[in-house]
């Protein structure tokens, strides 16, 4: 490792540390295999202003629209192929792909005058997940098939809800990996949960009797969720009390105190967790003091820990043997968690040249300590417009390695806005 890697890390935020990304698609320990060669390499088109003189030259190009077309056309031709290669043969299976074919032609490569918005940006992405999360392997073929014949089935709705049915579907496909990314998926959405909820305490205590507090509680973090919702692969959830003033007031405030608390280091040891219990709980409580090297399964348990995580956390780095191999004893929890930090820069989620030992030297920081840091960021009066603070961690790696990279912040807050618009839209359809 060279010198000067740890001074560089230092000087990076959280934030930056995991936008840093060794692999810029599905990674292969994630997918179970190599990239397709077929794979759209234009994931990373911006979005289009939906409104005005943008949108107006965009439909009115003669090759402006070529890109996002094409790209469409990659993902939906992978879905038909999926179906045609994986699903059983007949009507349900035929019916699907005349479905598709009708989509393909009537709304993908149509006149750029009748293209959508919904479909160049929000259905151009969410396809192109579903395209490579089709191909993930660490999720079971049998889920993956029905997925895809129910996304099939809801191409020939109102354009509302064709947008529903495919961010639906894209959501159901990275709700079921396994293994280690769904475990750090699981993870992280549990601390979001946790960070936001003593947040919203904390300002609403401040501002509101205790019974409008408690009473607008979860809406008022399902609010929070919606402002962070492109940075941490959350989905933007329609609800009349998760306001924009309560974003506006209380988002950037919540962005930094996410960066602040959801750390590598964080993860890592929850992790670490994670293995430590399940070691014990395939072997026996006495592997945390030291058991009789005779009475552990070594390949038994090897099968039950892949199962569990992956073939990225190895057996061989959990557990530590005594000279004479006579006993073996689970390894620390900052061994195991230094282990695990490893694992996420084979599956790409840390940059391949970061230094587990630096990063596991970064002090935790309570919640209600990174709270009181980044109070100076509510407002209480939405007089101006809300600062999007840095991006935390990697939207590729949460969303199943869909890159949103390309959009810029004003971006990102519009199209959170018109999801949120096309949600309750499609609900009154």
């Amino acid at each position: 490792m060279s010198a000067n890697i740890e001074p560089s890390h230092c000087a990076l935020s959280n934030a930056s540390l995991w936008q840093r990304l060794q692999h810029q698609a599905t990674a292969p320990s994630i997918a179970g295999g190599a990239l397709r060669a077929n794979s759209p390499s234009s994931h990373h088109l911006p979005s289009v202003n939906p409104t005005g003189k943008t949108w107006s030259e965009f439909t009115q190009s003669k090759i402006a629209h070529q890109p996002y077309v094409q790209q469409l056309n990659e993902s939906i031709k992978s879905v038909r192929e999926f179906i045609q290669q994986h699903a059983a043969h007949g009507p349900q299976t035929q019916k699907a792909l005349g479905k598709i074919q009708d989509f393909a032609a009537t709304k993908i490569n149509c006149r750029p005058a009748s293209l959508t918005p919904l479909m160049v940006n929000e259905n151009r992405r969410n396809l192109w997940l579903i395209a490579q999360q089709l191909q993930n392997e660490s999720i079971p073929l049998a889920q993956r098939i029905g997925l895809a014949l129910t996304l099939a089935e809801g191409l020939d709705v109102c354009a509302e809800g064709v947008s529903l049915n495919i961010l639906s579907c894209a959501s159901e496909l990275i709700n079921q990996q396994q293994g280690l990314a769904g475990l750090i998926i699981h993870i992280k959405n549990q601390l979001i949960d946790q960070q936001l909820l003593q947040l919203v305490r904390y300002i609403d205590n401040k501002q509101l009797s205790p019974g409008q507090a408690k009473a607008l509680e979860i809406h008022h973090v399902q609010a929070l969720k919606n402002h962070v919702a492109n940075q941490w692969g959350l989905t933007v959830v329609s609800d009349r009390y998760a306001t924009e003033t309560y974003q506006q007031q209380v988002g950037p405030m919540a962005a930094l105190l996410l960066e602040k608390t959801i750390t590598p280091a964080a993860l890592a040891y929850l992790v670490a967790d994670q293995i430590g219990e399940k070691l014990t709980e395939f072997t026996s409580e006495n592997l945390k003091t030291g058991m009789a090297c005779g009475e552990l399964k070594t390949e038994p348990l090897r099968r039950l820990m892949q199962a569990e995580f992956g073939a990225n956390i190895d057996l061989q780095h959990c557990l530590q043997f005594s000279d004479d191999y006579s006993t073996v004893t689970l390894q620390s929890r900052r061994a195991l968690a230094s282990h695990a930090i490893e694992a996420f820069q084979r599956i790409g989620l840390l940059p391949a040249d970061a230094s587990p030992r630096f990063l596991l030297s970064q002090q935790e920081l309570p919640t209600h300590q990174a709270i009181e840091q980044t109070s100076h960021l509510a407002r209480y009066l939405a007089s101006e417009p809300a600062t999007w603070g840095s991006s935390p961690w990697n939207t590729s790696f949460w969303l199943g390695q869909t890159l949103l990279h390309g959009f810029s912040k004003d971006d990102s807050d519009d199209e959170r806005r018109k999801s949120e618009r096309h949600h309750i839209g499609a609900k009154t359809a």
